[in-house]
């Protein structure tokens, strides 16, 4: 019995030291012992037939059968969990804090965040000691890493000049002379200045720009005054803009006819000089893709212009959920679909002259968004990149910084700033950035802040701000109270980190801090403070950040009222109808579940688990207590007598969620709602209040057919608007608002 023990202990120690254990789901080569002789594991009683044996063979092998291959992953992942989960890990400052809050559903849901955090440190730290690299022993050494190589300047940054083909000849002839030759200009600003190619669609003199902050200035004056027929200098990026706005205040006087635009102003002339940051990805928008990556149109051609527009018509296609099912109902889905398309079109022979430094970030930054299952993929194409001898720099090392902080794994970061210092570069405000972003711990956090100050990246506005936006969530669980003021927090934090550490996700962050401590009051001061200032807009995590803490539906509506009136583009996303639908479902509200599920599905933003519940409402055999019973009896109003009875005839016991969402669809194809989503949410809140008091009151006990249909709330539809009628009724929402501020 103690051998057996032994043997299994021994097992499991090997399984969390296995050499180059890793997280990614793969094939496996070799199956487990267990699966080659499962006669030996089969305990049989005396009476057993030769039958009885060879049925529960062909059990075990069904069964055997549905494990994917990423099943032996997750079991290796719960073992090495569960053995370490009493033991504090390695990386604490990684871990995040669990915060007693006022109620104890928050401080709850604070120590699941610990936990979890805790739980993947658990994993690195077994892959960790499993690694035969015995160089990293925490953060310090890669602080001290990091610190000991960063230059004492600001940021390196890098733009794109695009000289209007006006100019662009007689400065391409001007800049390759010997006293005012683009190497001169930057040698004396101690800059990068080089021509990266003539655009041959309309003649353009695109040049690449990198350096600090003060040597960027002092080039891109330089350049200005040697080509000197510049009529204006377009600026396309709000942080350049900001950069430019005090240097072009001083300069003035000297060239006062050249003026300084914005982007989206035109030039009365083609002698205009564009400034923009080097990567060309901002250029590209997502879109809608209707069919398979796979048959995206390839270029009869390959150019570095026709590569890049295909990678990025890979990278930034997304598909809609209702469309993703019927392109790819088996696996690959669609981002193992792109992944693949990607590393192929990187590793293939004929397009080796046609890759571009600008596609290459575009495709390592999409892949390493989507996760450590396809992080291989991207250091594949990284390795080929390198072979093929394409030019780099540091922004392709600081998006797998990013990466690396974001999933928490500080073994991953140490190695990347090696491999970064090794080619050459040095880390970056970014890299900083990074790197605190990935730190938990408070105190470490304000240290690292403070070093920053002494190597002068404190300087770099862009810089500057990103690490207010990590401390000011700090400052604001350090310093919230009962009497806590947030317009005083907001305007201490501007003095210190400038207006423009305030975007959408620290107002994400702040809301959740505050929601978590229920400062609703203080919720609004800072909704009012964005929408003052028009420094930012909130999106649909901020309404999804506050319905997780606000659980009265009470004060839900107000406030959504609120935000959908001054930010009418501000559209909900699949999250949001599901904490509005479990909300409803708790408290047993028909008539909001029929408004979020109707909203929801001609939204096409349904989620599996919505739509899992609902099919079980259909088609499970209810208990007659509790409350599936209840909402059973409510089933028509929940989905409509018509379009259940419509279902019903046609699947009858299989009907399913999905089926009566393509009934609305169809129902509803040229139309919409007549009223506004957060109206009929109003609506239904108050027929379900109404529901409510009388059966409690006991006037309806078994409703019958012809009451639940008066106790529904309509969901007329109506045309879609024309564009004048769109546009005054965007008018009467605002003064609506408006008048509800005042």
């Amino acid at each position: 019995m103690s051998l057996g023990i032994k043997s299994l202990w021994r097992a499991q120690g090997y399984i969390t030291r296995a050499h180059g254990l890793s997280l990614i789901p793969r094939e496996q080569r070799n199956p487990l012992f267990q699966e080659l002789s499962l006669d030996r594991w089969i305990s049989t009683g005396r009476q057993a037939t030769k039958m009885d044996l060879l049925r529960k063979t062909a059990t075990d092998e069904s069964l055997k059968k549905r494990k994917s291959p990423s099943h032996f992953i997750r079991v290796m992942r719960k073992q090495v969990i569960k053995t370490r989960s009493r033991l504090p890990p390695k990386a604490t400052e990684l871990v995040k804090q669990a915060i007693r809050y006022p109620t104890k559903k928050e401080t709850h849901r604070s120590l699941r965040k610990r936990r979890r955090s805790a739980a993947r440190q658990h994993i690195y730290d077994s892959e960790h000691k499993a690694s035969p690299e015995r160089l990293f022993s925490g953060w310090q050494s890669t602080f001290d890493l990091m610190f000991r190589n960063t230059v004492d300047i600001s940021e390196i940054l890098y733009f794109q000049i695009i000289i209007g083909r006006g100019i662009a000849a007689e400065a391409r002839a001007i800049l390759s002379e010997p006293d005012t030759h683009i190497s001169q200009i930057g040698r004396r600003n101690e800059s990068i200045v080089r021509i990266e190619e003539t655009n041959l669609g309309n003649d353009e003199l695109v040049l690449s720009l990198s350096g600090s902050e003060d040597s960027v200035r002092k080039t891109l004056l330089d350049i200005v005054g040697v080509v000197g027929k510049i009529t204006a200098v377009r600026v396309s990026d709000p942080t350049i803009e900001t950069l430019l706005s005090s240097l072009w205040k001083g300069a003035a006087g000297k060239r006062p006819e050249i003026l300084l635009f914005g982007d989206g102003e035109v030039a009365v002339d083609d002698k205009t000089l564009t400034v923009q940051p080097s990567s060309n990805s901002t250029n590209y928008k997502t879109y809608r893709l209707k069919r398979r990556a796979n048959n995206i149109n390839r270029p009869a051609k390959w150019t570095q212009d026709s590569f890049e527009k295909y990678v990025a018509s890979l990278v930034y296609a997304r598909v809609p959920p209702h469309r993703a099912r019927v392109l790819y109902p088996d696996f690959p889905d669609h981002q193992e679909t792109v992944v693949s398309l990607l590393t192929a079109l990187f590793t293939a022979e004929h397009t080796r002259q046609a890759a571009s430094l600008s596609a290459l970030k575009m495709a390592i930054e999409f892949i390493e968004s989507r996760g450590g299952g396809f992080r291989q993929a991207s250091r594949t194409i990284f390795n080929q990149a390198e072979l093929l001898g394409l030019p780099m720099d540091a922004e392709i090392f600081n998006i797998f910084l990013i990466s690396a902080s974001k999933a928490g794994d500080l073994a991953g970061f140490h190695s990347i700033v090696r491999a970064m210092l090794r080619k050459g570069y040095t880390p970056q405000g970014r890299s900083w950035v990074a790197f605190l972003e990935m730190i938990q711990s408070p105190a470490i956090k304000r240290y690292i802040a403070t070093m920053l100050k002494h190597k002068g990246l404190n300087h770099n506005s862009s810089t500057l701000c990103a690490i207010g936006r990590q401390m000011a969530i700090i400052d604001l669980g350090r310093k919230i109270s009962a009497d806590f003021d947030m317009q005083t927090f907001i305007d201490k934090q501007d003095r210190k980190y400038g207006p423009r550490w305030l975007d959408t996700i620290s107002v994400n962050r702040l809301m959740d801090v505050l929601g978590a401590h229920k400062n609703w009051d203080a919720c609004n001061v800072l909704l009012d403070h964005i929408y003052a200032t028009g420094i930012t807009s909130p999106n649909a995590v901020t309404l999804n950040t506050i319905l997780t803490h606000m659980t009265n539906f009470a004060l839900r509506i107000p406030l959504m009222k609120s935000i959908f009136t001054r930010w009418p583009k501000l559209v909900p996303n699949p999250d949001t109808y599901h904490i509005l639908f479990r909300a409803a479902w708790t408290r047993k509200y028909p008539n909001t579940l029929r408004v979020v599920f109707r909203h929801a599905a001609l939204a096409r933003r349904t989620t599996p688990k919505m739509r899992y519940v609902l099919t079980g409402l259909l088609t499970r055999d209810i208990n007659p207590n509790g409350r599936w019973a209840f909402l059973k009896t409510w089933e028509d109003v929940i989905f409509g007598q018509t379009e259940l009875a419509e279902g019903r005839a046609a699947h009858s016991d299989k009907l399913e969620a999905v089926h009566l969402i393509h009934i609305y669809v169809r129902e509803a194809q040229g139309m919409t709602f007549k009223d506004a989503f957060i109206e009929n949410l109003g609506e239904a809140l108050e027929m379900d209040a109404t529901i409510q008091q009388l059966l409690k009151s006991g006037l309806i006990v078994k409703p019958s057919a012809e009451v639940r249909e008066s106790l529904t709330v309509p969901l007329p539809l109506i045309k879609y608007p024309t564009k004048a009628q769109a546009k005054s009724c965007r008018a009467h929402r605002k003064q609506v608002g408006g008048s509800q501020g005042e």
